[in-house]
């Protein structure tokens, strides 16, 4: 019901503004650059979207490529989802990609189905995956904040470019949402081949797999009985290292579907990190911080290759919190000051920072940390002048104390 919810109220919204109208809670508006050409003989746009607080915090984040990015329909969907369930907890602040295309057909087609096209040798969807790994990526890598962790969505011809690029390189990327892949049986049999080598090779991460199919119009009949017969190869190619999702939408057309596809498609690749399900055994004191944090990093690593988790300063924070109420106050001030070596903006951690060093009778440093957190209050938030007037009343009680 949930799901349903969130898919009407992104239609809706979508179709009364474009993205760039809106204000985003959680992620800047898209930036345009463009990347010489090299691999490939065209200049290529693209457009990135960093979360909101990317300048205020050392967290580092997974990539989320969009082919077509730009399509307006694509852009302001991805988006729109993305910014709402970062917000809700649901999937992790991400640097969002979209990659703007010159020609669908060659960089999209895996040159089995181009070869005919006399400028194939030049462009062609080997090639044009190439132009991702080899210059794009790092051009990202070198002017952001990355994890390991890539996802990659493509509608139409981009989920069959998804898909041939997986046979490519399986460990390139980790996530790929492939919405109404362009496949054909007869065409497409050297792709079904090589998917089935793939999976019966060596895979060195963990890759998600979501893909879906509509039922209506005439690209929906031409794409769904391959995509029908895809289910059957993954189910008869089981892989340790390959999960998969189908999601069936009988009675929806091949431009709506990345409408109800979408948010079950993050669900799906990011079921196990949910911070917000994770916090609630946390917050219930249902665990021992330490070893709750320490399992949580180990199946991170193991699922997306996080080293530290694109929300480390909240973790961090929280992890202290909890060791503030079980009045370990040692440990809670070294997991706070490591979430400000993070996050050093954050007036709730310096407020809690204090706290630990006023339990500790450290009055100086409770007092140097109660005057940054005034420090580093929003004064546009509309409860400025409560938050302040209650840091006001802890500073005038370490005063009182030190004065003692």
């Amino acid at each position: 019901m949930k799901n349903l919810f969130l898919i009407l109220f992104a239609i809706s919204n979508l179709l009364c503004a474009d993205i760039n109208a809106q204000e985003l809670m959680k992620y800047q508006q898209p930036k345009e650059y463009e990347m010489p050409p090299k691999l490939i003989p065209t200049a290529r746009k693209y457009w990135v979207s960093l979360p909101k607080d990317y300048d205020e915090k050392k967290n580092s984040y997974p990539i989320v490529f969009l082919f077509d990015g730009n399509e307006a329909y694509l852009r302001n969907l991805i988006l729109f989802d993305i910014d709402q369930l970062t917000d809700l907890g649901e999937i992790p602040p991400c640097i969002i990609v979209g990659i703007m295309q010159r020609n669908r057909a060659l960089d999209f087609g895996p040159l089995y189905a181009v070869k005919s096209n006399p400028n194939s040798a030049k462009v062609n969807g080997d090639k044009f995956f190439d132009f991702i790994k080899q210059e794009l990526l790092p051009e990202l890598q070198k002017n952001y904040r990355t994890q390991n962790f890539k996802i990659g969505i493509g509608h139409s011809l981009g989920g069959l470019f998804l898909l041939n690029s997986f046979t490519k390189d399986p460990d390139f990327f980790n996530g790929i949402i492939a919405v109404s892949p362009a496949l054909e049986m007869n065409r497409d049999s050297t792709l079904f081949s090589n998917v089935k080598k793939t999976l019966h090779s060596k895979i060195n991460k963990q890759t998600f797999f979501c893909w879906a199919s509509g039922t209506e119009g005439i690209n929906e009949v031409a794409f769904r009985p391959a995509s029908k017969v895809l289910g059957k190869l993954l189910a008869d190619g089981p892989n340790p290292s390959f999960k998969y999702k189908y999601i069936d939408l009988p009675g929806k057309n091949h431009n709506g579907t990345p409408f109800y596809s979408m948010i079950d498609a993050f669900g799906f690749i990011f079921n196990d990190w949910n911070i917000a399900n994770w916090y609630r055994p946390l917050f219930d004191n249902k665990v021992e911080p330490e070893i709750y944090l320490a399992e949580r990093r180990k199946l991170m690593k193991k699922l997306y290759d996080f080293d530290k988790d694109p929300t480390e300063d909240r973790i961090l924070a929280n992890i202290g919190s909890q060791f503030l109420q079980q009045q370990k106050y040692q440990k809670a001030l070294s997991y706070i000051q490591n979430a400000l070596v993070v996050n050093p903006n954050d007036s709730d951690y310096y407020k809690e920072l204090s706290v630990a060093f006023e339990k500790l009778k450290n009055y100086e440093a409770a007092l140097a940390s109660i005057k940054k957190a005034i420090d580093k209050l929003d004064k546009t938030e509309q409860e400025y002048q409560y938050f302040l007037g209650e840091l006001q009343k802890d500073e005038k009680r370490i005063l009182t104390a030190i004065s003692k």
